[in-house]
């Protein structure tokens, strides 16, 4: 990994995401965030070759690129672990990692290492209506952007730094992404605006890149998601379940894998697209032959657009 720095004290670990740190002098750091299993290795030379320790973790969310090493910095180097209360609720045993992964069997988790980063307790909860938190006598501010997860958090670095986690996505990684994971897209969507509204210095994107400006990239996301969506209503020929839906989208959009944790995540992802379809009016959900299922509705040409225009932000 590549260490960068990005302004003062904050620098980035420059991988294919960016893991974001914090140097509180020249021989301990906040990590914010701690990227996947597979990155461990890399990222504990990279801080042992620049004289770092990690004393703390600040997690932006309990996804497994982003908490692969949150247990083993806290139980190899008594690194403090901080996380929001509805992320740490999830992080702190297999069982809360089940709540993102409801229709993979937990009895699988031990072939998966990614999946091993739980249990993690953390040191410190970060509660509802808290908008800072000092660790080592450096304050760091708090944004609440959930939809992506339940309480994804954004987090400012004193040096006006803010790393958005993943609050967005930028072009490429979207088209890479095909239907990036929500758990709530009205929610998502609703701290995309807040997030626009946010002002730094510089913004620290995971999924990726360094911005003195994140609007456009917010405005290009917000145009992506309403053509899939729109994409997605035309995929619903007939009565859709999730797994129908995710059949059809790794058909349409050649999506290839041979995993089933990464199967069963898409799936999951599949029944959030569904929902927001649900409350946009272009689906309905019904009870057909002892089952549930979606079909679309049809709806006139004038009828409101599925995501709002660009327009609405400037």
């Amino acid at each position: 990994m590549k260490l960068t720095q990005v302004r003062g004290n904050t620098w980035v670990l420059d991988s294919w995401e960016l893991i974001p740190l914090y140097k509180l002098d020249d021989h301990r750091c906040v990590l914010l965030d701690t990227g996947t299993v597979e990155q461990r290795e890399e990222l504990e030379e990279t801080l042992d070759e620049a004289g770092l320790t990690p004393v703390a973790i600040l997690g932006s969310h309990t996804h497994i690129d982003h908490m692969g090493s949150h247990a083993y910095f806290q139980k190899t180097r008594g690194t403090q672990v901080v996380m929001s209360l509805g992320e740490a609720g999830q992080i702190f045993s297999p069982l809360g990692l089940q709540l993102q992964y409801n229709n993979f069997p937990m009895a699988l988790f031990p072939d998966y290492p990614e999946l091993g980063t739980a249990p993690c307790v953390p040191d410190r909860v970060i509660l509802p209506g808290e908008e800072a938190v000092t660790l080592f006598g450096a304050e760091f501010t708090i944004l609440r952007t959930p939809g992506h997860t339940v309480d994804h958090i954004c987090v400012g670095t004193p040096d006006d730094v803010l790393y958005v986690g993943d609050a967005m996505m930028t072009g490429r990684t979207l088209h890479y992404a095909k239907f990036p994971y929500a758990l709530s897209m009205e929610t998502y969507l609703d701290s995309m605006v807040k997030l626009r509204e946010a002002k730094a210095a510089c913004y620290v994107v995971a999924h990726k890149g360094i911005y003195e400006d994140i609007r456009p990239f917010i405005d290009l996301e917000l145009q992506f998601l309403r053509q899939r969506m729109e994409e997605l209503a035309d995929l619903m020929t007939g009565p859709t379940t999730p797994k129908d839906l995710t059949v059809a989208i790794c058909q349409t959009y050649q999506v290839g894998t041979q995993n089933p944790r990464t199967l069963a995540y898409f799936e999951h992802a599949s029944e959030g697209y569904l929902r927001y379809l649900v409350s946009q009016g272009l689906a309905e959900l019904r009870v057909e032959k002892g089952r549930l299922v979606y079909r679309r509705v049809q709806r006139p040409a004038r009828a409101v657009a599925v995501m709002p225009p660009t327009g609405r932000f400037r």
